[in-house]
């Protein structure tokens, strides 16, 4: 394992070096360093095929064909953090997807602007194993490729961050509430569309959700009903983050009379520091 993260001047050259050199290289941490480019994902791909764990949140230069090239040999990675990679697009996941179809686990895409519908929909149709994907930012999405989505790792998916994903509505977070068995984390904090109708009915499924954290800030449209739906089906939340829900106050939530579950740390200002599993 190495990491070299924010170690800004190292370069394609030196990282090359160590690809060649640590030719079992399983875990390689990259987060900030921007010199990287496609050069070194292609040293990685020819000399460290066991690479199992990669990170390269914020390393701008990396491509769709640095993407490409890489599953060309490594095809067992099971983490990939592409965060903030602001030039990969739906090519380069998708050709991961189908490579690493059955080892990849965890695929963070935050902020990776380029991505559209394509990219989900290979990531539904390739990922079986896939337990945690972050699209947080990721404006261009659908819920066409979220339900898609959401019937495919129905049983696996355990986090999922989307917050700030604008073009998803109601009908998207029930789907993946009613068919997402298994999921433990939920992020959809600034999905602006969002109301209480995402939490309707769900209760008719006669199951309770698994549901451990749920964030929801800055949802205008959710009010204290809602959260009062989804808390009967939540019996094992431990954190809710209701930050900036004009609608959803905690003076609002006394005179409703909501019960919260007693373990069941409430945000509603700010107060509260966030859990590991939702930064």
């Amino acid at each position: 394992s190495l990491d070299v993260s924010f170690c800004r001047k190292l370069t394609d050259k030196g990282l090359s070096a160590v690809a060649e050199g640590c030719r079992d290289l399983r875990s390689l941490y990259l987060t900030g360093c921007k010199s990287v480019t496609d050069a070194l994902i292609r040293a990685l791909s020819l000399n460290c095929q066991n690479l199992e764990l990669l990170g390269l949140e914020g390393c701008t230069s990396i491509t769709d064909s640095g993407l490409v090239v890489l599953v060309d040999g490594c095809r067992r990675v099971k983490h990939l953090d592409i965060n903030k990679c602001i030039n990969v697009g739906d090519s380069g996941v998708a050709s991961v997807s189908k490579a690493c179809s059955l080892s990849l686990k965890t695929l963070k895409l935050m902020d990776c602007y380029k991505l559209g519908d394509i990219s989900i929909l290979s990531v539904a149709r390739f990922c079986i194993n896939l337990e945690t994907l972050v699209i947080g930012g990721c404006r261009g999405l659908s819920d066409e490729s979220m339900k898609s989505l959401a019937a495919a790792s129905n049983h696996n998916l355990r986090t999922l961050r989307m917050d700030w994903c604008s073009n998803l509505s109601d009908s998207t977070v029930k789907c993946i509430l009613s068919q997402c068995k298994n999921l433990e984390v939920l992020d959809i904090g600034c999905c602006e569309e969002v109301t209480d109708a995402a939490f309707q009915g769900l209760s008719n499924e006669g199951k309770e959700l698994v549901l451990k954290f749920l964030k929801v800030t800055s949802c205008p449209k959710i009010t204290v009903a809602g959260i009062s739906m989804l808390l009967e089906l939540c019996k094992s939340l431990q954190y809710l983050d209701v930050r900036s829900c004009p609608l959803v106050t905690e003076a609002g939530c006394d005179e409703a009379g909501v019960q919260f579950p007693k373990w069941c740390k409430v945000n509603f200002d700010g107060r509260l520091i966030e859990p590991d599993v939702l930064v």
